[in-house]
């Protein structure tokens, strides 16, 4: 059996539609597959739901593109990536120092430090100047990776949800192939198409805290 790879969705298709010539094609399949499995479709061995050849090939598909837009995030953002992190250790130590020096120093009293003469207080300023910088650095990056880290899961899970919209049109033609096919009352179970999954980090909303994960799975890996 062969199975047309999804192309990704352009941006502007909305709402999705499935064409004569796709619905035409995802009918054949239909109409092969129901007679493969004539005592009704299989199980998935993870989730337990109806599924098919097709419906296998296409979570393969979907899962691929994904795991495509991940690697394509991380190559793409890998020096935006590392600057970030060289640069909140700096931070941190920088942070750490200023309070460090400032520990005896009063809130109200810190106004004297940008007046202030000698070694001490020229070493606070620079640390002060330095924080500033980084801080403005470390923003600018995060919103950077932020918005490609967004940009990567749309396209992912458009390309999702264009696989559902093909779904339903296939099960569909698959369901009925099989209720005329069988004799037997129809499966009730066939009645709700099978849901393609999606990868955890298209389903999760903790941006951050993935961006945390998938950095430290890499830095494992090297």
């Amino acid at each position: 059996m062969t199975t047309r790879t999804l192309p990704a969705p352009r941006a502007d298709r909305r709402p999705f539609r499935v064409g004569p010539f796709a619905r035409r094609r995802l009918a054949q399949q239909a109409r092969l597959d129901a007679a493969a499995t004539a005592q009704g479709a299989a199980r998935d061995g993870d989730h337990g739901e109806p599924t098919t050849p097709h419906v296998q090939a296409m979570q393969a598909h979907a899962a691929a593109y994904a795991r495509r837009e991940e690697q394509r995030f991380f190559v793409r953002i890998d020096r935006e990536l590392t600057e970030y992190r060289v640069l909140s250790r700096s931070l941190d130590t920088d942070l750490a120092a200023y309070d460090r020096l400032t520990g005896d120093i009063s809130f109200d009293d810190r106004d004297f430090i940008a007046n202030g003469s000698g070694p001490g207080f020229e070493e606070l300023r620079r640390l002060e100047r330095r924080i500033t910088r980084g801080k403005r650095r470390v923003d600018e990056l995060s919103a950077l990776i932020h918005s490609r880290f967004t940009a990567a899961k749309l396209r992912a899970n458009r390309y999702f949800d264009h696989a559902d919209e093909k779904l339903a049109v296939y099960w569909g033609a698959y369901r009925r192939e099989l209720a005329a096919d069988r004799a037997a009352a129809p499966d009730r179970t066939l009645d709700r198409a099978p849901v393609l999954q999606r990868s955890d980090w298209l389903t999760t909303k903790e941006n951050t805290r993935l961006l945390e994960l998938w950095q430290g799975r890499n830095d494992a890996q090297a």
